[in-house]
């Protein structure tokens, strides 16, 4: 891929907040021995949940059945939102629903949840976020599915927000249907006669095999002259290499080097390489890092891998990459991975495709990675 096609990539990625796409296989060095990665047990693909927007909201579920739908700014509305309403709940019988009011800035007052003129719930606020749940935001949610306003006042009843409501049933009933508690007592908004334990079995949790201990204390390796080309060449940044940001090494294990090869910067997405690096110093073998599901922005699965704005958190073993749609940072696809000892295995996803004032976004596929780890 030459240095104007990048751009191209990046000028897309930046304006539009769409996949990238590249074509034709990688050019460059590509070491001349097979490394180790290669020969890594095959990991079947996560599977994400599907996102869907109905009117004014967002709703998904994730590969265990939690189910989010997070309230959007009306279809031509500019004005950045200051309030989000975000509808969680759990998948299986015992799943659990709660409600929350994201606000922008910190509020220190005692605020009304007011719905279609009635209000419906008093508590007193100090900070960004109003928290319902239990039979609380069970019966909030249901009031908000069968009614057109909801307002947030103050104590002195003024407005401080209205996030619009339209959209809001479909996006319950879509959630009862994915979840199985259609015609159920315990339903959101497709009530009927039904057990209210009534819903489909959460599927198998997925976790991350035992892994090796993350070495957040190690001092990072330091790769030879050759290696350093190698990898730039590999990377196909070696004339394109983003100059105002420094590569990363991160030791991974006793064995293998993750490195962050910063290769194009747009207005608010910074795109990185990750390269994996084995074996003994100065004998290293460099390829790309192996993932069981690529980043949001990559391209096609021939493309060299993209991690965009990425972050490695050393203590974790976390690696995260988060693809902003446009400078609000209200849409784009976020993934977190953690290093297993063969490959960086998906953690988290989330995602949000239409640029409507959301800052938080529903999650289409969860991990427990905690116990693989002993991290807490």
């Amino acid at each position: 891929m030459t240095r104007i096609s990048r751009l191209l990539r990046t000028a897309m990625l930046t304006l539009t907040g769409l996949c990238a796409s590249a074509s034709g296989a990688p050019q460059g060095a590509v070491p001349s021995a097979p490394s180790p990665l290669a020969r890594a047990p095959i990991v079947a693909e996560p599977v994400l949940g599907r996102l869907r927007v109905f009117d004014n909201w967002a709703v998904a579920c994730d590969n265990r059945l939690s189910c989010s739908a997070v309230s959007l700014n009306p279809e031509g509305m500019e004005t950045p939102n200051r309030m989000l309403l975000l509808i969680q709940r759990g998948g299986g019988p015992a799943g659990a629903a709660s409600l929350r009011v994201l606000l922008a800035d910190q509020l220190r007052d005692r605020v009304e949840l007011v719905i279609d003129g009635k209000r419906r719930a008093r508590q007193k606020v100090n900070g960004d976020t109003i928290a319902f749940g239990g039979e609380t935001a069970l019966d909030l949610v249901r009031a908000m599915g069968s009614s057109y306003v909801f307002e947030l006042r103050n104590r002195k009843r003024q407005v401080i927000g209205t996030p619009s409501l339209q959209g809001l049933p479909a996006a319950l009933r879509y959630m009862d249907e994915q979840q199985g508690r259609i015609g159920s007592q315990a339903a959101l908004a497709a009530i009927g006669d039904g057990p209210a334990d009534m819903a489909r079995p959460l599927p198998p949790e997925p976790a991350l095999p035992e892994t090796i201990p993350m070495l957040a204390d190690v001092t990072p390796p330091v790769l030879t002259d050759q290696e350093q080309a190698a990898a730039r060449r590999l990377a196909q940044c070696e004339s394109g290499l983003e100059s105002s940001q420094a590569p990363e090494i991160h030791a991974l294990d006793a064995t293998h080097a993750l490195l962050l090869l910063p290769c194009d910067a747009g207005a608010y997405n910074l795109s990185a390489v990750p390269l994996v690096a084995t074996g003994a110093p100065g004998n290293r073998q460099i390829g790309f890092a192996p993932f069981d599901h690529l980043p949001g922005f990559t391209g096609d699965a021939s493309a060299p891998p993209l991690i965009m704005n990425a972050r490695w958190n050393p203590t974790r073993g976390e690696l995260s990459s988060f693809a902003k749609g446009r400078g609000l940072g209200d849409c784009g696809t976020a993934e977190t991975y953690r290093w297993d000892g063969a490959r960086f295995r998906l953690t988290e996803a989330r995602s949000m495709p239409v640029c409507r004032g959301a800052w938080e976004w529903p999650v289409l596929f969860s991990l427990n990675a905690q116990e693989a780890t002993g991290q807490p």
